[in-house]
C-alpha cells in the first residue's frame, strides 16, 4: 500500500496557494476593465443564473428569463425597475430503463422554484448591495436507486436533496460590490457550488454526474455544500483586469446537510453540527477571441476541508482495518483539485449560447479519505445550429469517475473475506462511465422540452453490473 498518501503534503500545497492568492490580489493592477461578451447561461437549468463568473461582471441583480405568461412577465419587468426580481419556474425530469432486469422501470421527479432578488441601491439607495434567496419544492422518485446505483451517477439531476419537503430554503445571502466593481464580497447561507467549479453549460445535461459541478467534488467532501443545500459562509471575488479573476471563500462543513438529523427543509440556522471549515480558492481566465467574440472559460481550483475523516484503509496502527478489525484511523483534513475549460469555437448568432462550445475537465480527490480518486469529462454544447430554431440546444457529454485506491483495496479485502461492502455494492467498485446525448427545443416562449439518451457502463462502479440504456425527458417552464 505504498501508493496511499498522507494528507499532509496536500495541506501544505493548499497553504502555499492561499498565500499566492493574497499576493496576486496585491500586485495585479486595478483598471476600469470593460465588460466582456456575456458567457454561457443555461436557460433550461434549474439553478437559474449562477454566480459562477461567465464574464467580467459580478452577480447579476436577477436572472434574465423569458416568461411564458406575458401579463406576469410585464409585471416582473416593472418590479425589476424598482429593484425587485422574481423568478418562478417548474422543471420535471422523467426517465425509463430500456434494458437489464429492470427494463421498463420509470421514474418522475420535479422541482418548483421561486427566486427573490432585491437591489438595495434602487430600493433605499445603498449602492452595490443585493440580496438573493431561492426556495424550492422537490418531489419524485430516483430511477438510479431502482438499478442499485447509489454512486454519484443519477439519471435525473433534479432529484435529490430536499425531496418530499413542502418548501425548502435553498439559500439566502447578500453581495456587495466594491472598488469600482472590481471586487465583490458575498455572505450568508449559501451553497459552495454557485461560485466554485461551476459552469451553466453542465446543467444542459440530465445526468447528475456533472450538473452544477462535477459530483465527485460534492460526494468526496461534505464541505463542498451543493444546491439545494447551503451552509453559512462568505466569498470574495476580485477582477484585477479584464478577463481574469481570483476568488476564495470560507464555509462551514456540515456532514448532515440535507438530512433529517440536521434539517431537510433548510430553515435551521444553527451551526452545532458543523465539523470544520471549507476553504476553496479558484483562479480563472475568460478570453474572447476574434471579431466573433469566441468566449472561453478556463479555471483552476483547490480546496481544503479542516474536518476529520476516517481513513478508508488503515486502522489506528496503520494496518489494514479490514484484517485487524480495529477502528479506522482518523485523518485531519482533505484536499480537492479541479481543472475545467470550455471554449466557443463557432458562433451562430448574437446570443450568449449561440454557438458551438467544447468543454472538458478533471477533478482530483484525496485517495486515503475520499471515495472517488478522480473524474474526467468532455463534451460539446451547441445552440442555434439550425437557423430556424435559434434557441434549440444540442449536447453530448462523456464522463468517467474512478474510485479511490484506498476504497478499492479495502473493498477487495472485504469481498475476499465475505464481508458486506459499503455503498450498496455487491462487488468491489472501480469506475463508472456515462455517455449522454440530449436535445432541448423551445416549445413556446419560456417553455422547453428536452428528450435525452444516456448509456451507463459499470453501474454503481461495479464490473459485474450490466450496461444500462435510459431514455429521459426534461420539461422546463418559467411562469
Amino acid at each position: 500500500m505504498s501508493a496511499l498518501r498522507s494528507p499532509s503534503s496536500y495541506a501544505a500545497h493548499v497553504h502555499r496557494l492561499l498565500a499566492a492568492t493574497t499576493m496576486v490580489w496585491c500586485v495585479l493592477p486595478v483598471s476600469d476593465a470593460q465588460a466582456q461578451y456575456r458567457g454561457p447561461v443555461s436557460r433550461s437549468a434549474p439553478l437559474f443564473e449562477l454566480d459562477t463568473p461567465t464574464s467580467f461582471a459580478n452577480t447579476p441583480f436577477t436572472p434574465k428569463v423569458e416568461n411564458s405568461v406575458e401579463a406576469w412577465g410585464t409585471l416582473v419587468r416593472k418590479l425589476n425597475e424598482k429593484g425587485i426580481g422574481i423568478v418562478v419556474d417548474y422543471t420535471s425530469e422523467s426517465a425509463i430503463a430500456l434494458d437489464t432486469a429492470h427494463a421498463g422501470d420509470a421514474a418522475y421527479a420535479h422541482q418548483i422554484g421561486a427566486e427573490l432578488d432585491l437591489d438595495w441601491g434602487r430600493l433605499v439607495g445603498w449602492q452595490g448591495l443585493r440580496t438573493h434567496a431561492v426556495f424550492v419544492n422537490r418531489a419524485g422518485h430516483n430511477l438510479a436507486a431502482d438499478l442499485g446505483d447509489h454512486s454519484l451517477n443519477g439519471y435525473q439531476e433534479i432529484f435529490g436533496s430536499g425531496g418530499d419537503v413542502g418548501v425548502k430554503l435553498v439559500y439566502v445571502y447578500a453581495t456587495q460590490n466594491l472598488l469600482r466593481n472590481h471586487m465583490q464580497i458575498a455572505m450568508g447561507k449559501m451553497p459552495v457550488n454557485i461560485d466554485f467549479a461551476n459552469s451553466p453549460l453542465y446543467c444542459v445535461f440530465m445526468n447528475k454526474s456533472n450538473c452544477g459541478v462535477p459530483k465527485s467534488l460534492t460526494r468526496n467532501d461534505a464541505g463542498f455544500a451543493t444546491y439545494p443545500g447551503s451552509v453559512w459562509g462568505g466569498r470574495v471575488r476580485y477582477w484585477p483586469d479584464s478577463g481574469v479573476y481570483a476568488q476564495t471563500g470560507v464555509y462551514g462543513v456540515n456532514p448532515d446537510l440535507n438530512t433529517n438529523r440536521y434539517d431537510r427543509s433548510g430553515f435551521r440556522m444553527g451551526t452545532s453540527l458543523y465539523t470544520g471549515v471549507y476553504v476553496p480558492v479558484e483562479f480563472g481566465w475568460i478570453p474572447s477571441f476574434g471579431k466573433n467574440h469566441l468566449v472561453g472559460h478556463y479555471k483552476f481550483g483547490v480546496a481544503y476541508d479542516s474536518s476529520n475523516y476516517p481513513d478508508l484503509y488503515f486502522d489506528t496502527d496503520m494496518n489494514s482495518a479490514v484484517q485487524s478489525g480495529k477502528p479506522h484511523r482518523q485523518t485531519n483534513g482533505k484536499t480537492q483539485l479541479w481543472l475545467e475549460a470550455d471554449q466557443m469555437i463557432v458562433r451562430h448568432g448574437d446570443g450568449p449560447l449561440h454557438g458551438t462550445y467544447i468543454l472538458a475537465g478533471m477533478t482530483r480527490g484525496q485517495e486515503n479519505n475520499s471515495p472517488y480518486g478522480f473524474q474526467v469529462f468532455a463534451g460539446l454544447v451547441d445552440r442555434g445550429f439550425f437557423k430556424r430554431r435559434p434557441k434549440d440546444t444540442i449536447g453530448v457529454e462523456w464522463s468517467e469517475t474512478f474510485a479511490s485506491s484506498s476504497l478499492i483495496a479495502a473493498q477487495w479485502e472485504r469481498y475476499r473475506k465475505g464481508d458486506p461492502l459499503p455503498g450498496n455494492a455487491t462487488y468491489p467498485q472501480s469506475h463508472l462511465m456515462t455517455l449522454e446525448a440530449t436535445y432541448a427545443f423551445q416549445l413556446y416562449k419560456g417553455v422547453s422540452v428536452q428528450p435525452d439518451y444516456q448509456h451507463i457502463w459499470r453501474t454503481n462502479l461495479q464490473r459485474n453490473k450490466p450496461q444500462v440504456d435510459v431514455i429521459g425527458l426534461r420539461l422546463h417552464a418559467v411562469l
